[in-house]
């Protein structure tokens, strides 16, 4: 679990450095992090894997506790609870996939509705969700593509990670 957690405070790192057109918009690859410990370990490890690696992100990016943290915290918390529930229900079709597009349109809901209550407080802010909708369409494919492969390789490959 530590090397997952490791993994996902680096690409949650490395996506703050990515050059983005909003604060919000991110592709989510530390998300993979967190979409490999649900189907390797569990949903309970999946959820500590996705909170120490905020807690961990934001100290080393220096953002714990202002306002970055608290909406990034509500986001992965929607998100890693829409992935467990999913998960836990059944994949369907998409596998991971479509865990991971649920997660991200979770995911951008919850960050749209901590703005709007924490901070803006007009309804003009909802105007946004079709494109954080859109680039939750794109971040939520690539991510659970990646992750499903990445598991696919780590369950042929015996790899332990508890």
């Amino acid at each position: 679990m530590a090397i997952l957690v490791a993994l996902g405070v680096l690409l949650h790192r490395v996506e703050a450095t990515l050059p983005i057109p909003s604060p919000w918009i991110k592709p989510g690859f530390a998300n993979i992090m967190t979409l490999i410990a649900l189907v390797l370990l569990g949903p309970g490890e999946a959820l500590i894997v996705a909170v120490l690696r905020v807690l961990l992100g934001s100290m080393i990016g220096g953002t714990f506790l202002g306002p970055t943290f608290f909406l990034s915290l509500a986001g992965t918390l929607a998100a890693t609870g829409t992935m467990i529930f999913v998960y836990r229900k059944g994949k369907g079709p998409f596998g991971l996939i479509g865990v991971s597009l649920l997660a991200a349109y979770a995911h951008g809901l919850a960050v749209t509705s901590c703005v709007y209550l924490l901070f803006v407080r007009q309804d003009s802010i909802f105007h946004l969700l079709p494109v954080l909708f859109t680039v939750a369409l794109v971040s939520g494919l690539m991510t659970g593509a990646l992750a499903q492969n990445l598991v696919f390789r780590l369950k042929n490959k015996g790899t332990a990670l508890s």
